[in-house]
């Protein structure tokens, strides 16, 4: 039944939530010559909860439950396992950040477990309040996040475009859910889906107008062009581990959310929202990439580079759910690997309130530092989209689902998108390689966790650039729940 009391779908997201709960009690009760275990018990949190994705998928997932408001199909739990998984990442690259800079503190960790909670719900949720209310428990807790920096201004400021920003698309959002309601009778996707497929024609301008309110909200999530103009600011003004997560986790779990509705709720409508969705591409792509080359600031270059890449995952929703779903899927795996590691090698050299945050501060890297070099270059020649790395194979999948579906001109305009971000990207790893350092070596020493996670993320770039399938045939599974 689907009204059946059965949390198990629940499960992953209560276990992070409790986590959360657990870091703020041993914080308090941890004595103040001493260091509260905030980091080990979130890495915990997130692997038990990782534990039990895995026992679900095992079991078969569940369908619907809680009266239709959430599930744990294969689709769901492909990002619930990809969001914890960025989390876990996110967590190793925090530690030695944040004893460097003066934040060692519980709170940065319970924040980052309560993001998780709504980003997990962001995902599951089949119906357009719950989906909300997890929207906004993932933003609440990334705007704390975002001014974690209590003593600057930038990260002070980074925190209220955040908020304003934030509560802009919330507006859109619920006005589209209300209009929705309005053609539908109901907040589920299931009761939306069949509601438009049987549409008059007045009744189908109205809910292409909310189709579109619940565009703009998705799209200040994403970062998409005319929406993204926060990303640059909060990018730089955050924590960079907070970054690393804003920029993988946030946009994994706001795509997932939208192509469920999009690409399944609203599918009956795809012929009136396609091409403003190729629309937005092509500016998402050209303003962002163009942007990111005026860019000397390494963070800033990296928030316009999720711009841009946001565009070019735009460009598989044109296609149809399920060409669309599979290549988005794969992608967001490989982009959340990348870009944690290009923000976790800034991250990592982190030292006392600096951060190699221009070309001059990573000159001459690859003499001085030449694993965390070898690395970023990875990172980077993998965000240009060159082969034998991940970010190829990505890039390949999305605009072949473009040009499946008859919009070639869209995946042009996204090849040549590409070849323009090759210069800023590579320009990072000639000063790497071809320039002499300037100066002394100030930057800290990598920790541990720190090495692991980027070690993960580069081993992960590569192997998925080499070797694709395992991860292509569970996004095409995940996929194909959708339909």
């Amino acid at each position: 039944m689907s009204g059946e009391l059965d949390l198990r779908p629940l499960v992953p997201a209560i276990i992070v939530g409790v986590t959360g709960l657990v870091v703020l009690l041993a914080q308090a009760f941890t004595p103040k010559d001493r260091r509260a275990p905030s980091a080990p018990l979130s890495l915990t949190g997130l692997l038990a909860a990782l534990a039990a994705v895995w026992l679900l998928a095992s079991g078969g997932g569940r369908g619907a439950v809680l009266a239709n408001a959430v599930s744990a199909d294969a689709y769901s739990l492909f990002f619930q396992a990809l969001l914890l998984g960025i989390a876990a990442v996110a967590v190793l690259l925090s530690p030695s950040y944040l004893r460097a800079n003066g934040l060692d503190r519980g709170e940065y960790y319970a924040l980052l477990l309560f993001s998780v909670v709504g980003m997990l719900g962001l995902v599951s949720s089949l119906e357009l309040v719950s989906m909300f209310v997890a929207l906004e428990i993932m933003s609440i807790a990334l705007y704390g996040m975002a001014g974690l920096y209590r003593s600057r201004m930038e990260s002070q400021e980074a925190a209220l475009k955040y908020f304003v920003t934030g509560a802009f698309s919330s507006a859109f959002f619920l006005y589209g859910v209300a209009l929705l309601y309005g053609v539908s009778g109901s907040t589920s996707l299931d009761r939306l889906e069949w509601a438009v497929s049987t549409l008059t024609t007045d009744s189908a301008a109205l809910a292409l107008l909310g189709a579109g309110m619940l565009l703009v909200g998705f799209g200040f999530k994403i970062a998409s062009v005319p929406f993204h103009m926060w990303a640059p600011d909060v990018y730089e003004g955050a924590p960079t581990p907070a970054t690393a997560l804003m920029s993988a986790g946030v946009k994994a779990a706001a795509f997932g959310a939208l192509l469920r509705v999009f690409g399944s709720a609203l599918h009956a409508l795809a012929g009136e929202w396609q091409p403003l969705v190729a629309s937005l591409a092509v500016i998402t792509m050209v303003v962002g990439n163009l942007a990111a080359l005026a860019q000397g600031n390494l963070k800033r270059m990296l928030a316009f580079s999720s711009v841009a890449h946001a565009g070019y995952v735009l460009t598989a929703l044109v296609a149809s759910p399920g060409q669309a779903g599979e290549a988005v899927l794969f992608y967001l795996v490989v982009y959340g690997a990348v870009n944690l590691g290009a923000f976790g090698t800034i991250a990592a050299l982190s030292r006392e309130g600096r951060e190699p945050l221009s070309l001059g501060d990573v000159a001459g890297m690859a003499e001085r530092r030449p694993a965390l070099a070898a690395a970023l270059a990875v990172f980077l020649v993998s965000l240009t989209g060159i082969p034998v790395t991940a970010g190829f194979v990505g890039k390949f999948y999305l605009f072949n689902a473009a040009v499946t579906a008859g919009w070639v001109g869209l995946a042009l305009v996204g090849v040549l998108m590409s070849v323009v971000s090759a210069y800023y990207y590579l320009r990072v790893v000639v000063a790497m390689y071809m320039r002499d350092p300037l100066g002394e070596d100030t930057w800290a020493r990598v920790s541990p966790s720190a090495t692991v996670a980027l070690a993960l993320s580069a081993v992960i770039t590569l192997v998925l650039g080499i070797y694709p399938a395992p991860v292509l045939t569970l996004a095409r599974i995940a996929a194909r729940s959708l339909l």
